[in-house]
């Protein structure tokens, strides 16, 4: 690409932020090749528009952050994917601002886990932010806030892998959970009373058939009872899931063998509910879904061994606990294998027991 055509489209961009910083609808063009004279040759001789639209994504984030003094601002709305996928998007930008120097400011609006007595942005209702200034002074900053709904929309924050231990870093650098949070796991914790290793077994069921094979009840069951038979100094199981019928069906085989344990969630799918729990009932018990699901992520993080089905808030323990031993009893669909998952896979101690179906 000419140097003419690259001032140009810088030239644009900042043109364009400054008019949708004032309010103003963003011009239609700003995808357009034919925008730019020179540019158009350029595109038409290498076919590659694709490129030139990463370039002008990389552009549009950089003039905003430098519009804002240092502050990379976003506000994620979305109500389609649980509360773990959002958090994966927040790591990614806060890993960008890491890599940059910049300061994160991120909200997450949706309606799904936000309760409006606690504000606006539900991030702050589950944990702490670690930032050099103020919320004040960043406020003051801010002049432009790019605005996500779909995982699409993210452009230059998702760039290179990504190990657990770069996310663990990553999130413990700039994020803590919530004083009532943690203390909610601390007493969850010490009432088991278990004076050894604890079993964690996490079965992601309802609608996940779309992401991956679906485990039945009792193969899960037959790797539980097997891992307990050769690991015989186990004092205790934890178990979490979305489906309440799995949690009793665990616990009726199993009580006669050994104590087992699930927290009192707040919401989880009947036998016939197909839909997620974080789907149903949009706006109503917000903060509560978020809890159930950060507190059981915890939750599993304290296992020795976590036995699971393939699920973002399993793999979201093995961030919590880069020491976790998985067990894992399916895997993603290829185009549906995303992070921390595709890295929990990649970790030589991660065992795998799929179901032989005949």
């Amino acid at each position: 690409m000419c140097c003419c055509a690259g001032r140009e489209l810088m030239a644009y961009a900042r043109l364009q932020v400054l008019s949708e910083s004032r309010g103003a609808e963003p011009s239609s063009t700003i995808l357009s090749i034919g925008a730019f004279p020179q540019m158009t040759s350029w595109g038409g001789k290498w076919g590659d528009r694709l490129w030139v639209r990463r370039l002008w994504r990389w552009l549009w984030w950089a003039i905003r952050t430098r519009m804002n003094d240092g502050v990379c601002s976003v506000e994620i709305t979305n109500n389609h994917v649980g509360f773990f996928a959002q958090m994966v998007w927040c790591l990614y930008i806060l890993r960008y601002c890491e890599r940059r120097r910049l300061i994160p400011d991120i909200r997450l609006t949706g309606d799904t886990y936000r309760d409006s007595k606690r504000g606006s942005n539900w991030l702050c209702h589950y944990f702490d932010s670690c930032s050099p200034i103020t919320s004040g002074g960043i406020a003051r900053k801010v002049r432009y806030t790019k605005k996500i709904s779909a995982w699409g929309e993210m452009g230059p924050p998702i760039i290179g892998r990504m190990s657990l231990s770069d996310g663990a870093c990553t999130f413990n650098k700039y994020l803590r959970p919530k004083f009532d949070i943690v203390q909610n796991v601390n007493d969850f914790w010490a009432s088991m009373a278990t004076d050894g290793p604890v079993v964690g077994v996490h079965f992601r069921g309802t609608d996940h058939s779309e992401e991956a094979p679906r485990v039945s009840y009792e193969h899960c069951l037959n790797v539980v009872e097997d891992y307990l038979n050769t690991h015989n100094w186990t004092r205790a199981v934890f178990v979490a899931s979305d489906e309440q019928a799995f949690i009793e069906f665990i616990k009726n085989w199993l009580r006669s063998t050994i104590p087992i344990y699930s927290h009192n969630d707040h919401y989880r799918s009947n036998d016939s509910d197909r839909v997620p729990v974080f789907r149903t009932a949009l706006g109503e018990g917000g903060y509560e879904k978020g809890e159930d699901a950060l507190v059981n992520a915890l939750l599993l993080s304290k296992c020795a061994t976590l036995i699971r089905t393939t699920s973002c808030l399993a793999a979201w323990a093995s961030i919590f606990n880069l020491n976790l031993k998985v067990i894992l009893l399916n895997k993603p669909y290829e185009d549906k294998l995303w992070y921390p998952e595709s890295e929990v896979i990649r970790k030589a101690d991660t065992e795998y027991r799929p179901e032989i179906r005949d």
